[in-house]
Formats: C-alpha cells, sequence, structure tokens
C-alpha cells in the first residue's frame, strides 16, 4: 500500500493534467466519471462541475477514488453514462474498477458552497497490475473526446463538437476496434442528448 504524497510517482499521477477515472458514492450509488488531477510539483487540484454526481458526492463525503486505467472506453463510457455495479469491486471497502490498474484515495479540501477547483491529497493507493504498451493516437484521443463530450453538453459551444468530429475522424483512422466503438458509442450518446449531428 502507498500512503500520501511518497505515492504519486508510483501510481502514475505525474506534473501536468492526469486523466483517472473517479469514483465516488452516495447512500451505496457509485458513481464514475472522468476526472483530471492536476500536479504542480507536490500541490494537487481538481476542477469539478456543478451538477454533477461527482461534484455532490465529493462536496458530501470530501473524498473520491483515482482509478488508474489506459482503457480508453472506459473513460468514454464514464464521460456520459453511469456503469453497471459489475464494473466495480472493493479494495479496502472503496469503489475501484474492476479494470483499474492502480487506484488511490484522495482526500478534497471542500469549501463552504464552491468546490469548482479543490485541493486534494493521497491517502492512500495500490498498484495493481503494471500495464505497459506502446501509445496510441486513437485511444488518446478517445479520452480528450470524452473531456470535449463533457463540455459540449454543458456548455452547448459548437467548438467543442467541431472538435468531436476532427477527433473522430483520426480515431476511426489511427484507433483499433475497442477504440473506435467507444468514440462511435460517445457521439451516439451526444446525439441521444442533443438531437445534433
Amino acid at each position: 500500500m502507498l500512503y500520501g504524497n511518497d505515492g504519486l510517482d508510483e501510481l502514475g499521477i505525474l506534473g501536468g493534467i492526469n486523466e483517472v477515472i473517479a469514483t465516488t458514492e452516495m447512500s451505496g450509488r457509485i458513481n464514475a466519471a472522468p476526472l483530471g488531477i492536476i500536479r504542480d510539483g507536490e500541490s494537487l487540484y481538481v476542477r469539478l462541475f456543478l451538477g454533477t454526481h461527482t461534484y455532490e458526492n465529493v462536496l458530501t463525503n470530501g473524498w473520491f477514488v483515482a482509478n488508474i486505467s489506459h482503457d480508453a472506453w472506459l473513460f468514454a463510457e464514464t464521460a456520459i453514462e453511469d456503469l453497471e455495479a459489475e464494473y466495480f469491486t472493493r479494495r479496502e471497502e472503496l469503489p475501484v474498477l474492476k479494470e483499474a490498474e492502480a487506484w488511490g484515495l484522495f482526500k478534497c479540501e471542500t469549501f463552504a458552497t464552491d468546490i469548482i477547483i479543490a485541493k486534494v491529497e493521497l491517502v492512500k493507493g495500490e498498484v495493481l497490475r503494471r500495464d505497459f504498451r506502446a501509445c496510441n493516437r486513437g485511444a488518446n484521443l478517445v479520452i480528450e473526446a470524452a473531456v470535449a463530450a463533457t463540455r459540449y453538453l454543458a456548455l452547448r459551444t459548437d467548438s467543442y463538437f467541431e472538435e468531436l468530429m476532427k477527433m473522430q475522424r483520426i480515431i476511426d483512422r489511427c484507433g483499433g476496434p475497442r477504440e473506435r466503438e467507444a468514440m462511435d458509442r460517445l457521439m451516439d450518446r451526444i446525439d441521444r442528448f442533443t438531437h445534433v449531428r
């Protein structure tokens, strides 16, 4: 088990924005959603968006679990939809994705009325397996597309939709079957929510 900021490097949380899938829980219901942990030296921050389950759960409980995964499909799936219970397991009584390569429990310093940008601290974590692979441009773009999709749905800004269309063309060319399926599912959900495209 890893404890405190000494475990960040081991978990793969390095300088810059680290995309993870955060799991939170409220009244026995687990929520999973992409989240960027910003590491600036030894300081860690997250930006949460008002009106999301993650925002509400972190505000109430003061914690989230960061699931480290290279599976772009999971990022796309959790960006807009809730995962079924079979995707989760318990580690140290915490909700963790079964497919996570590592996980970390982060304490979140909440504010009285606003947690849009909050300071976080690693409490404990665990590396479950080391999943080495070459970079796949398609997989990386699926993660970026998941972020753009959530922003498009929240803000309804055409520039995010245009980005998604551009990313889809590259994912179709560079991604494998799982990445193409993830992007297709993401765009299908956007169609259902917006009836545009």
